[in-house]
């Protein structure tokens, strides 16, 4: 396969014709990528491009530029315009280290949000890398069964080794073609000695993960990344035997000759990306020389191309969050029938709150029942505030397929599922978190026996801050505990302005 038009979708033999999007917020380009599933393919009916160097414009203070951020919303009002029409189940975007590091992003993704309508999602770098190879690994013909593959970015470099579809390994260093060219080629100027000391910085940047990563071995490397096709290109100029050690080498000595980015011969990179080809060859030399690669193929798969995958996989019920969920368990010690109990209550109390469903309720629906399942993960640890435990994990553990905004909701929800609710988390458009906490706490508190007991006869409605419930007044006679639990429960959520409101009736 050598394209994603040709790739087999991921997973399911029938046809929607449904339309996809996937938007990348890389830290030098936004890309978007548009596509329909036809016939058992994915395939690509347009894509669209705009460079912003969202790294570049990290002040000193860790805060994104007011005039990097007016570029950015420009060209999401530009971008958003393509998006319209197509169902927000089945757009995806996500922002990568530029919006990691930003110290001020969640502004910047308030406002972005607003333009496009849809959440911004950001992920961590090892779910970036898991979504590029995962692209990688469907649009590259390569016979051999392990790979390493490279991704060079703006403000980020992913490596991650795999065996054939599957990544098994994921670190993201922080040296991209931006920050790198920043460093050292500060004013465009071009000589030798700039080079040595850049490729030295991105040597010593990779001494943390070389020799762990060549003990693993790989059979063929693998680059992606505009950086990487741009070096390609370049390349091509004088030699037609792609990146090598040899022809690296060669193209940096060439390069130092122009003296100045904007000097470089615009045959061999585009003036918009000439002020960060330097930066992008050092790292890739330094790459070279810490790995000891011989050779790098190049792969036009990236992340949106794996964000697409994904989304098609989502559309037929097979999500990698619920592998990742569902290795937890196990992982974690933690008592499935007992969790599957409390998760099946709480679906219960939403389906009886919530009876029209949409597409953001069901991800909300969704978001519930994970956190169900997992509300006795810090256990393991301690039952000590275990669900300070269980939040501190979620929020950071390496959770294939779900982003960071999503591991902090699922946290918020474990964390307020018992004493004190905190303040909390937001979904997509700022919608509070404060409905799925109360049902989730309602779910715990019935299961509070840990048995496989009958709900009693209830009526649940949920307006705004206020969550009404109605008990048959026999049931709740005869469990005087529960009775004291509502009216304790009642107490904690009023702390933080949330009514709950329990009345007992002939049901």
């Amino acid at each position: 396969m050598t394209s994603l038009d040709a790739a087999p979708k991921q997973p399911s033999n029938s046809s929607t014709g449904e339309t996809f999007a996937a938007l990348d917020l890389g830290s030098n380009s936004f890309h978007l990528l548009v596509a329909r599933e036809q016939n058992g393919t994915i395939q690509v009916v347009d894509k669209h491009r705009e460079m912003t160097r969202l790294a570049a414009g990290l002040e000193a203070n860790g805060f994104l530029s007011q005039t990097c951020i007016d570029l950015s919303l420009a060209s999401l009002r530009r971008i958003g315009q393509r998006l319209r029409g197509i169902p927000p189940q089945n757009v995806r975007i996500v922002g990568t280290n530029a919006l990691r590091q930003a110290a001020n992003r969640d502004a910047f993704i308030s406002q972005a949000e607003a333009i496009l309508n849809h959440n911004i999602e950001i992920i961590s770098g090892s779910e970036e890398g898991r979504l590029i190879y995962a692209a990688v690994a469907q649009t590259i013909e390569s016979n051999e069964k392990h790979k390493l593959v490279i991704d060079v970015g703006g403000g980020s470099t992913e490596f991650i080794l795999g065996n054939r579809f599957e990544p098994q390994m994921t670190e993201s260093i922080h040296i991209g073609c931006i920050s790198m060219s920043e460093r050292w080629f500060h004013g465009g100027m071009l000589t030798a000695n700039r080079m040595d000391k850049a490729i030295q910085d991105s040597r010593r940047e990779l001494e943390v993960i070389d020799q762990n990563y060549r003990a693993h071995g790989w059979d063929v490397a693998i680059g992606t990344s505009g950086t990487v096709i741009a070096i390609q290109n370049a390349i091509a100029n004088f030699s037609p035997e792609g990146i090598n050690k040899q022809t690296l080498k060669e193209l940096s000595q060439r390069l130092i000759c122009f003296g100045h980015v904007d000097q470089i011969d615009p045959n061999w990179c585009a003036s918009r990306r000439a002020p960060t080809l330097p930066g992008g060859i050092a790292i890739l030399r330094g790459i070279f020389s810490s790995f000891k690669l011989d050779a790098l193929e190049v792969s036009t798969g990236a992340l949106r191309e794996g964000l697409l995958l994904e989304l098609v996989g989502r559309a037929h019920n097979e999500d990698i969050r619920e592998n990742s969920i569902q290795d937890l368990l196990p992982r974690f010690h933690i008592d499935e029938a007992h969790a599957a109990r409390v998760a099946a209550t709480a679906l219960t109390l939403f389906d009886q709150a919530f009876p029209n469903l949409n597409s953001d309720l069901a991800a909300e629906r969704q978001l519930l029942r994970w956190a169900a399942l997992l509300h006795e993960l810090g256990m393991n640890i301690s039952h000590i505030a275990y669900h300070k435990h269980g939040a501190y994990l979620l929020e950071h553990l390496d959770m294939p397929g779900f982003s960071l905004t999503e591991q902090t909701q699922l946290g918020w929800l474990v964390r307020s599922h018992r004493r004190r609710v905190q303040v909390g988390a937001l979904m997509p458009h700022n919608r509070s978190l404060n409905h799925l906490c109360v049902l989730l706490r309602l779910a715990v508190m019935f299961k509070r026996n840990r048995a496989d007991d009958a709900l009693p006869k209830l009526r649940l409605a949920v307006r705004d801050q206020a969550c009404e419930l109605s008990i048959d007044r026999d049931w709740l006679n005869g469990h005087p505990l529960t009775r004291m639990d509502l009216e304790q429960e009642a107490q904690y959520l009023a702390e933080v302005g949330l009514e709950l409101t329990v009345s007992d009736t002939a049901i």
